[in-house]
């Protein structure tokens, strides 16, 4: 069954996170700590509770993201954990595999109560299924947040939120000035949330499937393609390290290792006629994993 929501849908959220059995996935850019209480309040407290977020410094420090709201997620049950994603758009709620909101609407109250919001709510299997499969790949493009990665960014939100209200009350440059500082305090922990625990063949190698899931692409379209996913690792104008590897001017060099790993793994193929990188396809008797 396929269900237009065209006006408030607080209702049939409610009803959706309440008949999840053993996991719940929010995918959403803005999260406002009050309704993301209200929506922990419908569930199981023993749920799988998976949280794709869009953790950006500019949408925390226009209150329009809670980082409060981050660490209830993240809280809500043992095996609860936010995911960071930059340049996160869709909002989408899944229950178990049964059902599923696919929306324009954020976890606001403006969003679920008086904007004009569109939305369809799926209880189809097969499309349920399809929408869940795009989020874990989503999903796999971050990595899980830890709580002290969640303090360091508590503990900047008002930082950002009093300079950019200095900001607002006044255009002096010395206003300006501090709120640029504050925000480059932020972009490293934001980096760093993203690359979590994992190696930079991990990051950049997800990237690249990701990336090549639509089609085969040179190198430079892969690169791209990857810049645009994860802005924050693939900044040509700085140093930028994290657990001991390079990003930043280096993730080039990072992307291009990553893809000779997965080519001597033979989870991609390059074809020097075209240049041309491609996902393996499986040969007899082997499963695609």
């Amino acid at each position: 069954m396929i269900q237009l929501l065209n006006g408030p849908w607080r209702r049939a959220l409610a009803d959706v996170a309440s008949t999840a059995e053993r996991s719940l996935l929010i995918a959403v850019p803005y999260l406002k700590y009050e309704e993301v209480k209200w929506l922990c309040e419908q569930i199981r407290p023993d749920l799988e509770i998976t949280t794709l977020a869009n953790i950006d410094p500019d949408a925390v420090s226009a209150s329009a993201l809670d980082i409060g709201a981050i660490r209830y997620l993240a809280e809500a049950s043992p095996l609860a954990q936010v995911i960071a994603l930059p340049n996160l758009h869709a909002k989408v709620f899944i229950a178990d595999e049964k059902a599923a909101i696919v929306t324009s609407g954020n976890l606001t109250r403006s969003a679920l109560d008086r904007n004009i919001e569109y939305g369809v709510l799926l209880h189809r299997e097969d499309l349920v299924q399809s929408v869940l499969e795009d989020m874990q790949a989503f999903a796999r493009l971050g990595s899980k947040i830890e709580s002290d990665t969640i303090l360091e960014l508590e503990q900047l939100e008002t930082s950002l939120r009093q300079a950019r209200a200095a900001i607002t009350i006044t255009a002096l440059p010395e206003a300006k000035r501090k709120f640029s500082a504050v925000m480059r305090r932020a972009k490293p922990i934001l980096a760093s949330a993203q690359v979590g625990k994992r190696s930079s063949n991990a990051v950049f190698g997800e990237a690249i499937k990701f990336a090549l899931a639509h089609g085969p692409l040179t190198t430079p379209n892969i690169a791209k393609d990857v810049s645009k996913l994860m802005p924050a690792l693939c900044d040509d104008s700085e140093e930028l390290v994290i657990n001991g590897q390079q990003y930043g001017k280096a993730w080039k060099h990072r992307l291009r290792n990553a893809q000779q790993h997965l080519k001597r793994n033979r989870i991609v193929t390059y074809d020097s006629q075209t240049r041309q990188w491609a996902i393996s396809s499986p040969t007899v008797g082997e499963v695609a994993l």
